[in-house]
């Protein structure tokens, strides 16, 4: 899991910040006090990555899924599926419940993308799972819809939105200054590995946030082994993105998709699953089987 990852479901995971940024979104003023706000978040498990980075209940009637990507997924909508049928599901100690007469009254779902990647993107976008249909001629009527909205967080987006927050404001400064000094240790120390460089940036991050004065409680409490596990976590969207910008500058296309079968090979020895390959290179699955075809056979 990429640093990211991890670190945005340590500073969103509790009830106080989760409402902070339900108001900011919603341009609301709920106080703790007053509402109840239960995590829900799913975790995967050794066999099972469906997971989701955030989700939770607010008084019981409206259920917020909350995923951060630093590549905007076209997909989403559809990935969105299998974890609010999994939270809806969970709702029920009953199993029987939506087998029975009476109708089974369900929380109502939002699902939010923060947005914080490098390339170009619009303050707002909204996927739909409907765009992903094949049209077929006489069935134009949408019968089963999700949508996603898709708000970019990055600096000069969404400025009020990111305000209110302080938990999001942090979050995201945080990631930009790993960008900046991953970048700046990159040129500094070009023969350091991306690991090394990766615990120089999460360190001048920290710092970068505490002397902002962007939740200092936070960065203060984390242990020396959260760090370097943060450290030791592969930032796979970096890899990726470096790879692809080398690919550019030397202007051959293809050194792009051999980028990403690199990134995907290095994945497979790791021992990454399929899924999880997928998602973070983009391949499909039959090109990411044969890459491990390729591997098992060439270590026989």
């Amino acid at each position: 899991m990429p640093y990211k990852d991890s670190l945005f479901r340590s500073i969103f995971g509790n009830g106080k910040a989760a409402l902070t940024l339900y108001n900011a979104l919603h341009g609301t003023d709920y106080r703790e006090q007053d509402t109840d706000v239960i995590i829900n978040t799913l975790d995967g498990t050794l066999f099972n990555m469906r997971k989701n980075d955030l989700s939770f209940l607010v008084n019981g009637r409206l259920v917020l899924l909350v995923e951060h990507q630093a590549s905007i997924n076209q997909n989403m909508p559809f990935r969105f599926l299998y974890p609010v049928q999994r939270l809806f599901e969970g709702r029920f100690p009953d199993k029987k419940a939506p087998f029975r007469k009476p109708l089974v009254k369900l929380p109502r779902p939002q699902f939010i993308v923060l947005y914080n990647g490098t390339a170009a993107y619009p303050n707002e976008a909204t996927l739909r799972l409907s765009d992903a249909f094949e049209e077929v001629e006489g069935f134009e009527d949408i019968l089963l819809e999700l949508e996603v909205k898709v708000y970019n967080i990055n600096e000069g987006h969404n400025t009020w939105i990111v305000s209110q927050c302080e938990e999001l404001k942090c979050y995201a400064y945080f990631v930009d200054r790993v960008r900046y000094h991953e970048a700046a240790e990159r040129k500094k120390n070009p023969t350091l590995d991306n690991e090394a460089i990766n615990r120089i940036a999460l360190s001048k991050a920290i710092q970068d946030c505490k002397d902002k004065n962007l939740l200092v409680d936070f960065w203060e409490n984390l242990s020396p082994e959260d760090i370097n596990m943060m450290g030791s976590e592969w930032d796979m969207d970096f890899v990726i993105e470096v790879e692809r910008e080398d690919a550019r500058e030397e202007g051959i296309e293809k050194g792009i998709e051999k980028g990403i079968e690199k990134t995907a090979r290095n994945a497979l020895v790791e021992g990454l699953s399929i899924e999880t390959i997928q998602k973070i290179t983009g391949l499909d699955l039959e090109a990411i089987k044969r890459l491990q075809e390729e591997l098992n056979s060439g270590s026989n």
